[in-house]
This record gives structure tokens, C-alpha cells and sequence, in this order.
């Protein structure tokens, strides 16, 4: 239990797509109007975490053959949220959040996601616990902690929304760049 805690710790409160757009999102518009894209995280990590668990072993063997595919629709994702991040930190970009959808769609297509629930189900779940309520519990973890994870980050962008409205424009460059890292990253 202790690994997959630190596991889940690790892979969900640390940067990535979903802290970084979580972060930006919430310093643009506000905890309270941003809160949708984290909502939308939530669904889409559980539908995640829910096919992962039904056909583990499936999935397991059939990623190795849809991963590049998997990768460039992420990257491909990940490029148009950069744009999206850095046109929010523009003068002239509408103050709109991303919303429910924007983070159902991200959810559904980050490799990332699907590694850590294929991980954490195949190695840390399945085999260490019997039963099919524990299993199922202990993979909820997997949601609730990308939640957990996304609303921390979201929290931290609306206390710094004071700094993010006067310095906008060189936040979202950031933002934007560290988006495109992160695409680039699915293949290096």
C-alpha cells in the first residue's frame, strides 16, 4: 500500500498537463469558474482507471502497439493546450476557462493518465490484493488522487490570480512552453 500511495503521490501532484492547465486555468478565471475542467479531469481519469482495471491484461498487451498513435494524439492535445494557454495570458484573449469537456478530452487522451492507472492496477493492485471490492476500492484511489492533485495546483493558480493578471503574458509563455516540453517528452 505504502508504494502505491507514494506512487500515486508522485505521478499526480507533481507538473504535468493536468497541474499545469489545472494551475493556469484557475489563475485566469478563478478557483470557482475553473473548477469544471477539474471536474471533467475527474471523469475522465475514472472512465480511465475504470477500462484499465475491466481489461488490464488487454490493454496491457495492446499498448505497445497503439503507444505512438496514443503519443501524437496526446502531443497533438498537448500543442493545442499550449496555444490555448498562451493566447489566455495575451492582452487580447478572451478570459474563458476550459471547462468540462477540455478536461474529459485531456484525460481520455494523456499517456500519462494511462500509464499510471495501467501501473498502478497491473503491478500495485491486482496482484497484491484479493478480492474484487478491495481491488476496485484501491483503484479509486487513482482518480481521487489525480483530483486531489489538479484542485492543489488549481488553488495555488487562483491565489497567485494577482500575479497572473498583471504579469499574464509572460505566465502563459511559461505555461505554454512547459506544455510543449511536456509533448515533446512523449518521445524522447
Amino acid at each position: 500500500m505504502d508504494a502505491l500511495l507514494i506512487y500515486l503521490f508522485a505521478m499526480t501532484f507533481t507538473p504535468g498537463p493536468n497541474t499545469i492547465l489545472s494551475m493556469a486555468n484557475a489563475a485566469a478565471v478563478g478557483l470557482r469558474k475553473g473548477i469544471w475542467l477539474n471536474i471533467g479531469m475527474l471523469f475522465g481519469i475514472t472512465a480511465v482507471t475504470a477500462i484499465a482495471y475491466a481489461a488490464s491484461a488487454t490493454l496491457y498487451a495492446f499498448i505497445p502497439g497503439a503507444e505512438p498513435w496514443m503519443k501524437a494524439a496526446g502531443a497533438a492535445y498537448l500543442v493545442y493546450l499550449a496555444y490555448k494557454t498562451y493566447r489566455k495570458g495575451t492582452a487580447d484573449a478572451e478570459e474563458k476557462s476550459a471547462g468540462f469537456t477540455e478536461g474529459m478530452i485531456l484525460q481520455l487522451i494523456n499517456v500519462k493518465v494511462h500509464i499510471l492507472a495501467l501501473t498502478a492496477i497491473s503491478t500495485m493492485i491486482i496482484p497484491a490484493y484479493e478480492g474484487t471490492v478491495a481491488r476496485i476500492a484501491l483503484s479509486l484511489l487513482i482518480p481521487v488522487s489525480c483530483f486531489a492533485g489538479g484542485l492543489a495546483w488549481a488553488v495555488g493558480g487562483s491565489l497567485l490570480s494577482g500575479i497572473y493578471k498583471r504579469h499574464g503574458k509572460a505566465i502563459g509563455i511559461i505555461m505554454a512552453l512547459l506544455l510543449l516540453y511536456t509533448a515533446i517528452r512523449f518521445f524522447v
